[in-house]
């Protein structure tokens, strides 16, 4: 073979052997592609799975977060009015005070009518109190008269000493309520201060039972 021939066989399998590397370089790329576009599908598919199951646990695991911590928040409140009332009144056995720092007074089946004024005697409830440095707030509500005309008033009484505070009530469904009634403190002296409740309006008037409080 002369020195022609040779070249024309080296060029050959030269042209041979790019085209393998060119044709495995190919193979490779497409197969690289092929694979990246398999995992991500793989991926993305185990993503929205995950998504999905994260988002319907999540919502269930929040909704029953809120009703845990609102009945923690409620019962937190209930046991705080509890210790308060309980504290003030000294006498767990009270009809006005049963211990559980929600105050309830006896209710009549029928409405009653005052002799003096001819209006329905109200039958007021004193719902929660707190007394403090701070003063003495309460809530409560008219249980048998709906009505947007009459007003509540909180009063606590010590000796001949009296402090007031009046607001106007609100009918809701079935009662009326007084919403929170506050006295300031710079109001009160230490010592042991009797509260109640009152509404008065065209219709109806009452009062709830006496509760003692104490001032430190």
């Amino acid at each position: 073979m002369n020195k022609r021939q040779r070249m024309w066989v080296m060029g050959v399998t030269a042209v041979i052997a790019v085209i393998s590397i060119i044709g495995l370089i190919w193979w490779a790329e497409a197969s690289w592609v092929s694979s990246r576009a398999s995992n991500e599908a793989s991926s993305t598919s185990t993503s929205s799975s995950a998504k999905d199951s994260t988002t319907g646990g999540g919502t269930s695991s929040d909704s029953s977060g809120s009703g845990t911590g609102t009945a923690s928040a409620e019962s937190t409140a209930a046991s705080g009015r509890s210790s308060q009332g309980s504290g003030s009144s000294g006498n767990a056995t009270d009809a006005n005070d049963p211990g559980d720092g929600v105050a309830r007074d006896s209710s009549s089946v029928v409405n009653s009518t005052n002799p003096d004024n001819g209006k329905i005697v109200a039958q007021v409830q004193l719902t929660w109190w707190d007394a403090g440095s701070s003063g003495i707030s309460a809530n409560g509500a008219v249980n048998n008269v709906v009505e947007n005309s009459g007003s509540c008033t909180l009063s606590a009484t010590r000796g001949t000493v009296t402090r007031s505070v009046s607001a106007q009530a609100i009918a809701n469904a079935t009662t009326t309520a007084c919403g929170e009634l506050r006295i300031p403190g710079n109001e009160l002296s230490a010592g042991d201060w009797t509260l109640t409740l009152s509404y008065g309006s065209t219709t109806a008037t009452g009062q709830s039972s006496a509760q003692t409080v104490h001032i430190a």
